[in-house]
């Protein structure tokens, strides 16, 4: 399969998630994605419940897919050095180090382009790099505090929640991609590299537009809803015989006039009370109520076969392992086996892309690689002797897993 991004090299220097996380769908996406990580290894290998064999977290080995891996100590001479050798050969270096520590590292765009004039830098800032938060550290769920989605996340009157997945690493990892693929584009037609930043806090607005918008033109915040709308009703979560959970949702009148067919409720469409959008919304604690109690008649089983007969929109809650199992998502071959360096077969998700010239499947996916796991070839591809290598190692500069 040719990937697009194919003769494309990245550098990662970042760690824990939304910067690795980019790279790592950059690698999906064609590029040679080299990982480089300090001697004890990227910060996430040690988060949450470690693997056993091999000892990588499972955040690490989700965040750092399709990379090859070097364990390189940057903090020396002889280390910046080797550094030097890959940036010669290298488009994109992905980080999220503070200003600071980069100047005093020497990984810092000035720097790099006195190495490679052509190279581009994305790097990732909790809130960017100017202003009264720069150099703050900072991680998801400041963001999340500070971007607002918290305020608007749980239940009415209830206290604020961040979601539950690390949402703003993941949007902004995308914004790295579009950063890197932004770039390379110009770099087509204006022949020279730049400095891309993306932050943490600006990641989770332009996650939210329709919100920011409904702040900036109608001046209104909207309230927390839990599995609920302020905009559309009927609209949440409904609780079944079997006390299993289904979302349920309208959108216009049409559809809600399919939930009643499926609830045998065709009485409530001719009621003044839920006749138009407007109403239904004005009359939501009412209507969903009725919902409510029909749901309790029958299992989640009944129901869902029910409003797929009716086209209601409507799906079952499924725990994160249920979800994985889902025959769509089998189906759509998300997950893939690959081979690990020291776990053997493995399965990871890939880019949900598919690209009609392979026939409508997804980039394959390559496995997170283990500390320095590749610290030997990807010198020996650089032109470094064996001796060389081995004398580097022994200094301490490289390891090899």
């Amino acid at each position: 399969m040719e990937l697009p991004l194919k003769n494309v090299r990245v550098l990662d220097i970042a760690q824990v998630l939304a910067g690795p996380f980019g790279a790592a769908m950059l690698g999906d996406l064609g590029a040679d994605v080299i990982k480089i990580e300090p001697l004890r290894g990227d910060e996430s290998r040690h988060l949450g419940r470690g693997t056993g064999v091999g000892g990588d977290s499972a955040m690490f080995i989700g965040a750092n897919r399709s990379k090859r891996g070097i364990a390189l100590d940057l903090t020396s001479a002889a280390g910046l050095a080797v550094f030097h050798d890959l940036l010669k050969e290298t488009d994109i270096v992905v980080d999220n180090i503070r200003t600071a520590a980069k100047q005093k590292l020497g990984v810092d765009y000035p720097s790099l382009k006195l190495v490679n004039p052509r190279i581009i830098a994305i790097n990732v800032s909790a809130f960017g790099n100017s202003g009264p938060y720069a150099g703050r550290p900072g991680i998801d769920p400041l963001a999340q505090a500070l971007g607002g989605i918290m305020d608007i996340t749980g239940h009415r009157n209830g206290a604020p929640l961040k979601t539950g997945a690390p949402i703003v690493d993941g949007t902004t990892a995308h914004m790295v991609v579009i950063a890197a693929l932004s770039a390379l584009r110009l770099r087509d037609t204006s022949g020279e590299g730049q400095l891309v930043e993306v932050n943490l806090l600006e990641g989770l607005l332009n996650l939210q537009p329709t919100i920011v918008s409904q702040v900036l033109i109608d001046d209104d915040v909207p309230p927390k809803v839990g599995c609920g709308s302020d905009l559309i009703s009927p609209y949440g979560l409904f609780e079944c015989a079997d006390g299993k959970f289904l979302q349920v949702c309208s959108l216009n009148d049409k559809f809600f006039t399919k939930i009643c067919e499926a609830l045998d409720a065709n009485d409530l469409t001719p009621d003044v009370r839920f006749q138009t959008a407007q109403n239904r919304l004005d009359n939501n604690d009412a209507l969903e109520a009725i919902i409510a109690e029909k749901m309790l008649a029958k299992s989640s089983v009944e129901h869902m076969q029910r409003f797929i007969d009716c086209d209601v929109m409507a799906a079952p809650v499924k725990s994160m392992r249920e979800s994985l199992l889902d025959p769509q998502i089998q189906h759509n071959q998300l997950i893939q086996d690959v081979e690990h360096g020291k776990l053997g077969i493995i399965k990871t998700a890939t880019l949900p892309i598919k690209f009609g010239s392979a026939n409508g499947s997804n980039p394959p996916a390559g496995a997170a690689p283990s500390l320095g796991e590749h610290s030997e070839s990807i010198l020996l591809d650089l032109g470094y002797t064996k001796d060389r290598i081995d004398d580097l190692m022994k200094q301490g500069v490289v390891a090899q897993s």
